[in-house]
């Protein structure tokens, strides 16, 4: 008998622990903050986030749609949109005096998964970040929503790991990979040019993250018309996200308007990068461009 009630009372103390720990997720643990870290490197840093509908579930909460607007580009570009939220945390994971977090969402005709785990309840900690973003229409994603990928069409498949102090996210560190496929990268005009569009069947983009510095340690394009393969650097800083992404690329079809082999510089501003092509022919010129 003795045994049972010491049994009772120590599953009437878990339990109560469990729910005061509940209880104290759904009132102060920034969901909003934590999604924000996991996503802007793809959004941007300077990011707003706003969460409709929202409900409360056993183990974590749901939300019909979650708005996240760069900062930086309110006037011109619209809002990121998550629909069908799904939030949970394992409670099993307070057993080591840290939070594991788990969430789903529906996103322009894909899917995005992201978990969060080692979140301190006091301390300091580095949270592991794993984000996964399956089959995104990015013909649908809003105009300037998506920094990294403005002006392309197609199929988004990419998974961002990074480890990130919450209170410092300019200190995070990760790697990522990001696969395109069956689009066009649009928008480049030259002078005296018609406008330049390179198809193609598929993009391979694959760097690290080093605190407010991306490494994009390999970029490869290929398709029927061009094939172009470049590297380089992004990095945040408070005017903005500068990028130097240079390339080497060789014309596959006669019809397409760059002939031959050259080179392809992007610098300055991401938001309006300058973009320079330099054929390798004996007579190499370079010819400006800008990104609409």
């Amino acid at each position: 008998m003795d045994r049972q009630k010491s049994i009772l009372f120590f599953s009437g103390v878990v339990l109560w622990g469990v729910f005061v720990a509940a209880l104290m997720v759904y009132l102060f643990f920034p969901y909003q903050k934590a999604l924000r870290i996991a996503l802007q490197n793809v959004v941007g840093s300077r990011t707003s986030v706003a969460m409709e509908g929202v409900s409360m579930k056993t183990m974590g909460i749901a939300a019909s749609r979650l708005l996240l607007q760069p900062a930086a580009s309110t006037d011109q570009a619209g809002p990121f949109e998550l629909t069908h939220v799904d939030i949970s945390w394992n409670p099993l994971s307070l057993l080591g005096g840290k939070l594991a977090i788990k969430s789903k969402a529906s996103i322009y005709d894909g899917t995005m998964q992201c978990s969060i785990d080692g979140i301190p309840f006091t301390g300091a900690a580095n949270p592991n970040i794993l984000l996964r973003l399956e089959r995104i229409n990015l013909g649908k994603c809003p105009e300037g929503a998506l920094p990294w990928f403005k002006d392309i069409s197609g199929s988004l498949d990419g998974v961002i790991k990074k480890e990130t102090p919450l209170a410092r996210p300019d200190t995070q560190t990760g790697s990522f990979r990001f696969d395109l496929k069956g689009g066009e990268v649009k928008e480049l005009q030259a002078r005296n040019m018609p406008r330049l569009v390179i198809p193609y069947k598929r993009i391979v983009i694959e760097g690290k993250i080093d605190g407010p510095r991306i490494d994009v340690t390999s970029i490869v394009l290929t398709s029927d018309a061009v094939s172009i393969k470049g590297s380089g650097t992004i990095e945040t800083t408070d005017t903005g996200q500068n990028v130097d992404i240079r390339a080497s690329y060789e014309a596959l079809s006669k019809a397409f308007p760059l002939k031959g082999k050259g080179t392809i510089t992007i610098s300055g501003n991401q938001a309006s990068p300058n973009v320079v092509v330099i054929s390798g022919g004996p007579q190499a010129a370079g010819v400006a461009l800008r990104m609409r």
